[in-house]
Order: C-alpha cells, then sequence, then structure tokens
C-alpha cells in the first residue's frame, strides 16, 4: 500500500513538473522577423503613397505638331497688274528683296516691257508660274514672306482630333533658332481644312510631318512675342502645344480633359 502511495505522488509531481511551461512558450510563435516586418510596412508606405499620386497627383499633358515659323498668317501672293506674258523673273527662292525691288518682267500685247515690283520687303519663297506664260490681271507670279508682317508660328494639324485640341489662348513652346525655347500663344484657328498639296510650293523649305495630295490639313497661328527680336523665316519647327495637365490613371485610361 505504501508502494502504491508512493508511486501516484511521484506521477502528480511528474506531472506538474510537465505542465511548467519553458518561459516564453506561452507567448504566440513569431512567423515573420523584425526586418521582413520592416520591409511589409515600407511596401504598404509605398503602395498608399502612388496610389494617391493617382488620384490627386498630375502629369503634364502636351501635343507635337509640325509647324514653320513665317511673318504673318499666310505668304504674300505678288499677282500680275495687266494682260501679258511673263518674260522673266529677276529674283529666285530663297532670295531676300526691298519694296519697290524689280521681281519680275511682263511684255505687254503691245509689245511694251512692264516691271513688276515687290510691295513689301521679305523673303522669295516660291515662283508660281513659268516665263513664257500668258497671264491676266490677278494671276498669280510669285509668293513672298513679307518680313513687315508680325513673326508668326503656323501650326498644322493632320487629324481631327489633333485639330480639336489647337484653341485660341492655348501656349505653344517654339524652338526658335538662336533664341532658345519660346512660348508663343495660339491666337486663331482655321475653322476648315485646306488640302496638303496647296502648301507645297509656299515655302522654301520642306514642312516636316506633312502629308501629301488632297489629305487634309488644319492650320493655328501662333504670334511669337516681340521680345524674342527680329527671328529668321521661313523655318520648319516641330512644337509643343501644352494641353494642360490630367491624373496619371487618365493618361493610363486615355480619359480626362484633352486627352
Amino acid at each position: 500500500m505504501a508502494g502504491a502511495r508512493k508511486a501516484a505522488a511521484t506521477a502528480v509531481a511528474a506531472a506538474r513538473a510537465a505542465a511548467v511551461l519553458e518561459p516564453g512558450l506561452d507567448r504566440p510563435v513569431g512567423l515573420v522577423g523584425a526586418r521582413l516586418r520592416a520591409a511589409a510596412a515600407a511596401l504598404l508606405l509605398v503602395v498608399g503613397a502612388g496610389g494617391g499620386w493617382a488620384v490627386f497627383g498630375s502629369l503634364p499633358h502636351t501635343l507635337t505638331l509640325a509647324a514653320v515659323l513665317a511673318h504673318g498668317t499666310a505668304p504674300e501672293t505678288v499677282r500680275a497688274d495687266r494682260d501679258g506674258t511673263l518674260s522673266a523673273y529677276r529674283v529666285r527662292p530663297g532670295e531676300i528683296v526691298t519694296q519697290g525691288q524689280v521681281i519680275a518682267l511682263l511684255r505687254t500685247p503691245a509689245g511694251e516691257e512692264a516691271a513688276v515690283r515687290a510691295p513689301q520687303a521679305g523673303m522669295v519663297t516660291a515662283l508660281l508660274s513659268v516665263p513664257g506664260a500668258a497671264v491676266a490681271p490677278g494671276a498669280a507670279l510669285l509668293a513672298l514672306d513679307a518680313s513687315g508682317q508680325p513673326q508668326t508660328v503656323r501650326i498644322f494639324a493632320t487629324s481631327l482630333q489633333d485639330a480639336g485640341q489647337l484653341a485660341p489662348g492655348r501656349t505653344v513652346l517654339v524652338p526658335v533658332p538662336g533664341a532658345g525655347a519660346v512660348r508663343a500663344t495660339i491666337t486663331a484657328v482655321d475653322a476648315l481644312p485646306v488640302r496638303a498639296d496647296s502648301l507645297d510650293g509656299t515655302f522654301t523649305v520642306p514642312l516636316p510631318g506633312l502629308p501629301g495630295g488632297p489629305a487634309p490639313v488644319w492650320t493655328a497661328y501662333a504670334r511669337i512675342p516681340s521680345a524674342a527680336g527680329p527671328l529668321p523665316g521661313p523655318v520648319p519647327l516641330t512644337v509643343s502645344v501644352d494641353l494642360g495637365a490630367r491624373h496619371p490613371y487618365q493618361a493610363v485610361f486615355g480619359s480626362g480633359a484633352g486627352r
């Protein structure tokens, strides 16, 4: 009997000893180390910041288009003032002329030779007839970039979508040779397009990025500030039209004003 009691007491003591846990074993097991917890927190911070910027931030939005720097909204067309035959030109494209300078000679039906003079100073941009051709009053003889007209950037859009982005008051960044980047403001936009081939031959320089043939081209005009000083022309350019800003999610999904 005494042996049985001693065995029972020993079993109870062993059970009590087994019930005492090692210090710290009663705490939850840490499955993530301290460094991983810090990395997770940093990731959540970055994701949160990125999400906030995507919703509340903004991106600059511009439209790049072909353009030409010249004077006025169109070349000055010099026309015949009488019937006759074009005998000869006295100038060639790219030549600078002064007001009143003889630019062509006409032979009248009476056999007299009449001089055609430049109505303004500027650069000859195109010869619009050929020697020997019969001309009537009003016939186009020559195109002239008149230096007395305001310095103007003519901006060309080749799609209806791009044309819809051109509006008076919008800012245009113009890379002017010798003057750096100049900010100009759109002053007018033609309501209707013209044929691309109607622009051929009116400048001494090729116009970049324009289609050929009957493809439609819309034209906008931006005035160069007088503070930029006298500028060369005509000069082909690629300009950036400022369309404002939009949220990043609008840029991704192609939504928002001025998309």
